[in-house]
């Protein structure tokens, strides 16, 4: 993937070691769409530019200049556009637990996450504000200003377009089979399972368990499988390591077929996320936000 400024797609991560290495990225997509995908944190994120699709929950959803774009851990959606500009955003992925504690200080539903039902929100002022933040992580070692900018927008998030409370995740409610396969493929996911292994531990049959597994979790099991690893992936290329030993660490064949799947859902190489992905300020300031 190429990385300039001008009708092509540019991406960098980085995180910031003063706020619990938050991850936070500013990127153009212009050629990269993204499949259906989970993050295992929320992302957060306002359009500076173009336009963003997502489909999400049965429904495609348009996001323009300034529009915020919210997607709740877990949940499954896409990103692509409909235009031939692309989109350019600024985004940040923030850890459930953070939300909660924000949450219990403002909520009257003390200590549950929560939840925002759409993955567009129209809020000027807080757009603003997003989009301040997150440039003060780029251009600024306060640990003072960035940690209270952060606390300050997420807290007028949940004020004013969280739900309340998250409902009971897919997984938790399905069929106890899907349960029980999810806990298989977590424990599981370098190894390379098959459909009659996991079929044999959920106690169904192939058909049955795919059709189940797919209702519940938005993903077929093999999707849900190489999210697991490129999820892990991500955290391993963040800690610096080879990318030729993340690509064996999790699970995959061999490193192209690890480049492909990781470009797909992250968009961008594993080698350029992970010169990317370097923190912004010292480690040695550090200030955990607990």
């Amino acid at each position: 993937m190429k990385e300039t400024a001008d009708n092509t797609d540019f991406v960098r991560f980085q995180r910031a070691a003063d706020l619990d290495n938050l991850e936070f990225l500013h990127a153009t997509f212009v050629t990269h769409s993204f499949p259906r995908h989970t993050h295992d944190t929320f992302a957060i994120g306002v359009i500076e530019k173009g336009v963003q699709a997502t489909y999400y929950k049965g429904s495609t959803h348009i996001a323009t200049c300034r529009d915020i774009c919210l997607v709740n851990p877990g949940e499954v959606h896409t990103g692509f556009s409909p235009a031939a500009m692309g989109w350019t955003y600024r985004v940040f992925y923030p850890d459930p637990g953070l939300l909660r504690r924000v949450a219990v200080q403002i909520l009257p539903h003390a200590g549950e996450l929560p939840h925002f039902s759409s993955p567009v929100i129209k809020d000027a002022p807080l757009a603003l504000d997003i989009l301040s933040f997150l440039r003060t992580l780029e251009y600024s070692d306060l640990s003072l200003e960035r940690q209270s900018r952060l606390l300050s927008v997420l807290a007028q998030m949940i004020s004013r377009h969280a739900d309340g409370k998250a409902p009971t995740p897919a997984a938790q409610g399905a069929h106890g089979a899907v349960k029980t396969s999810l806990e298989y493929l977590d424990s599981r996911f370098t190894e390379n399972v098959t459909l009659s292994e996991l079929s044999r531990a959920a106690g169904l049959s192939e058909f049955h368990l795919l059709r189940l597994f797919r209702a519940a979790v938005g993903l077929p099991p093999h999707a849900y499988l190489i999210q697991k690893r490129i999820d892990h992936a991500r955290q391993l290329l963040s800690e610096g390591l080879p990318i030729t030993q993340v690509s064996l660490d999790t699970g995959f064949a061999d490193q192209s077929h690890f480049t492909r799947a990781f470009t797909r859902i992250v968009g961008v190489t594993p080698g350029r996320y992970r010169r990317n992905s370097n923190c912004v300020q010292d480690t040695a300031n550090r200030c955990h936000l607990k």
